[in-house]
């Protein structure tokens, strides 16, 4: 380990890896991107490079070539005329122009590939398959029917951006909801999706089953309690870290309109065993609480049929990692359930694992060489995020962790097993007094617009002033 030589000597691993998301590739960049993640991350890149030496830093990040709002960008397009290439065109046309932003921001990264691109894109499909096929080994896979949209006019299953709706997670006032996820990321099952929208024909979706393999979230509860435990005692993670993370770490739940206790009164009794909690004062909900994600999910029928309407409560729910999209990494074939793909999520939280891999072996170092910067005790990976991707990063990426464990995940010999890696949650940059997204009324400038005004000097300057 490197120290400095103060009076407070600060302890800094012998190798380091500092990642900046994955933007999709449906769009350049705006500067929401840029001055929230690229920005601080590359600052810190370089400063590392400064205090442990450049060979042993690895600033990784590339397109999220997969993912539900990449098909429907395309989609859009290809339906109006103003594009007629692949999918895989598409993606490539915003890869190389998020490419040239970052270049242009003089952005220092060691990669900037995608999780579908060249070499990159090989690496990434393998380490897939295996760390899928390791969690099914260790026993944390589930296979679940579970109901997905299903348009009718267009005779066609729906993904996640392609239905739209308001978010049903008790006190998220977003209207602006998706199959699975809010604009504010709250996830649900997309059954509780409230007023669903099928946004190709503009009719309401029929729900269908569909087999999927999930993860095994709630089974890390105790494991994540500690983990919180362990981030609220260190002071160098912003508060926001643990307090999103315990967020998720509570009961199932389900939140009824104080109008419609007398209905629930007459199905109590019928109900799954639970505790009912009166509406606090001012409150406008009363509380069920469940002691299982199946005690509540069998309630849910009940309340509906005696036309109770509800909400859910945050709490860990299983974590979907395949899906029926065609467009994705291909998912492993296991238990002879085939010709599934990988939900973009889960492979976006190992996609740095794959492009660190992808560095080494451009600079002729072992394949097994990537553990000395993600398993090793003496290396570090710093994650620099937006705090609204906190679920993914903060509860379902360390429970996988763990549950990796042990490593030897590409056969041969045991290997160490993944260390848990330090997020650095950054808050989101505003345009005007609103939260600066894409998905707004008010589109944020692109971070290449910004540069017809001020050098990158200035701008990298702001951003990291803020």
């Amino acid at each position: 380990m490197a120290h400095s030589t103060n009076e407070n000597p600060v302890e800094w691993p012998a190798r380091a890896v500092v990642t900046a998301g994955m933007p999709y590739g449906n769009k350049p960049l705006h500067f929401g991107h840029v001055g929230g993640v690229f920005v601080p991350a590359d600052a810190f890149a370089r400063f590392l490079r400064d205090r442990i030496g450049k060979d042993n830093v690895r600033f990784v990040s590339g397109t999220d070539c997969f993912g539900s709002p990449i098909n429907e960008g395309y989609r859009k397009l290809v339906e109006a005329g103003e594009f007629d290439g692949s999918i895989s065109d598409y993606v490539m046309r915003n890869h190389e122009r998020q490419a040239n932003t970052l270049r242009s921001y003089g952005i220092s990264l060691s990669i900037y590939d995608g999780s579908g691109i060249g070499h990159a894109g090989e690496v990434h499909q393998h380490v897939s398959e295996a760390f899928i096929e390791k969690l099914h080994e260790n026993g944390f896979l589930h296979k679940e029917s579970t109901l997905q949209f299903y348009d009718t006019e267009a005779q066609t299953f729906l993904n996640g951006r392609q239905v739209v709706g308001h978010c049903p997670v008790q006190g998220c006032k977003s209207e602006h909801a998706y199959a699975d996820e809010c604009d504010l990321g709250h996830q649900y099952d997309p059954v509780d999706l409230i007023a669903p929208k099928s946004s190709v024909t503009g009719t309401v979706p029929e729900m269908r089953p569909v087999e999927n393999w999930y993860f095994d979230l709630p089974a890390f509860s105790e494991f994540l309690k500690k983990h919180v435990e362990e981030l609220k005692a260190d002071p160098t993670i912003r508060d926001v870290v643990p307090q999103t993370i315990e967020e998720f770490l509570t009961p199932p739940v389900v939140y009824v309109k104080n109008e419609a206790e007398e209905a629930y009164r007459a199905i109590a009794a019928d109900l799954p065993k639970h505790a009912f909690r009166p509406a606090e004062k001012g409150k406008q909900s009363f509380e069920l609480e469940f002691s299982s994600i199946e005690d509540r999910d069998a309630a849910r029928p009940l309340l509906t049929r005696a036309n109770i309407r509800f909400r859910m409560g945050k709490t860990l729910v299983p974590f979907r990692i395949t899906g029926n999209i065609e467009w994705g990494v291909k998912a492993p074939v296991i238990e002879g359930v085939s010709g599934l793909t990988v939900w973009c999520w889960p492979e976006s939280l190992w996609a740095p694992i794959s492009f660190t891999m992808a560095v080494n072996d451009e600079l002729g170092l072992p394949r097994s060489s990537w553990q000395e910067w993600w398993c090793s005790d003496d290396a570090e990976v710093f994650q620099f995020i937006g705090q609204d991707n906190l679920y993914f990063y903060g509860v379902a990426q360390p429970a996988m962790w763990e549950a990796l464990k042990p490593g030897n995940f590409f056969g041969g010999e045991e290997s160490p097993a993944l260390r848990q890696t330090t997020l650095i949650a950054n808050h989101h940059l505003l345009l005007g007094n609103k939260k600066a997204s894409s998905s707004s009324a008010v589109k944020p400038p692109s971070a290449d617009e910004l540069l017809d005004y001020y050098t990158p000097e200035q701008l990298r300057a702001h951003f990291l002033a803020l």
